[in-house]
């Protein structure tokens, strides 16, 4: 486990509001939501043909959430857009308004804050100036969630400049680092917030290392099975792996956590909507 979800002070206040019952992950998982840009909402996902169902399907990671928790919960909440950078902050502040409504038990957002790094900069606008004040305008919006929150940083994904991004929408290295530091910090001072580290095995994957989460192991060489072309999105299995993070930082026990099983188990439920 890297992280305790729930960090102390966070949950002896649980304790003193929920007396009938003591938090566990079990309540954790009740009523997910998840939240966040195109990664999220399964950009380039399709489900596997299948005998007598050649039919591709849009999958997306909240199918994956939903195949991946094995104790009674509500249907997974899809506060996700694959045109999110669109209107960024239009699409954030509607979105925490509508998860405020939706009163989850937890919310994960792989990539909410990314494109509150990434993205062109205006004119006459210093770049780490532009870039620091819309990643705090989208803390500010999270600061407003009062419950267990998973936030990713921000990955390195110079990789994608000339295919889906351009030069002018990736921050440099100096001010990528800065902006992580930041959202660190925030982390760091909110009881109820836990680090996803996306920058971290992003890395990993771009530098087809070997990764391993929960037991599987994708060894050095299988980046092409996590990675789309684009190198901006994961594929089916590449999401799968961010599942399986997000279920080590919380505590496997209350997951499956065999990747085959997921991978179909997802597919079947995006077929069915």
């Amino acid at each position: 486990m890297i992280q305790i979800l729930l960090k102390p002070a966070f949950f002896f206040l649980l304790l003193a509001q929920c007396s009938f019952t003591a938090p566990t992950p079990t309540n954790i998982l009740q009523r997910v939501a998840v939240t966040g840009a195109s990664v999220s909402a399964g950009y380039g996902l399709k489900t596997p043909p299948t005998k007598g169902n050649l039919a591709a399907y849009p999958m997306d990671f909240t199918h994956v959430m939903d195949a991946m928790i094995t104790v009674p919960h509500d249907e997974v909440g899809d506060f996700c857009d694959l045109m999110f950078f669109r209107s960024s902050r239009k699409n954030a502040a509607e979105y925490i308004q509508q998860i405020v409504a939706y009163k989850p038990t937890l919310v994960v957002g792989i990539d909410f804050l990314f494109w509150f790094g990434y993205g062109s900069v205006p004119d006459g606008i210093a770049e780490e100036e532009h870039r620091m004040e819309k990643l705090e305008f989208a803390l500010d919006l999270l600061d407003t969630l009062e419950v267990p929150l998973l936030i990713g940083d921000l990955p390195d994904v110079r990789e994608a400049v000339g295919r889906l991004l351009s030069q002018s929408q990736v921050p440099s290295e100096e001010i990528l680092h800065s902006l992580n530091n930041r959202i660190h910090t925030w982390i760091d001072s909110k009881e109820n917030a836990t680090l996803l580290p996306v920058h971290e095995y992003w890395k990993l994957m771009m530098q087809d290392k070997e990764i391993t989460v929960l037991g599987t192991t994708w060894p050095e060489g299988t980046k092409d099975r996590l990675l789309q072309k684009d190198s901006l999105h994961m594929t089916r299995e590449g999401t799968v792996v961010s599942g399986l993070l997000v279920a080590e930082i919380i505590g496997g026990d209350d997951f499956e956590t065999d990747a085959t099983v997921i991978l179909l188990k997802a597919a079947a439920l995006a077929r069915a909507k």
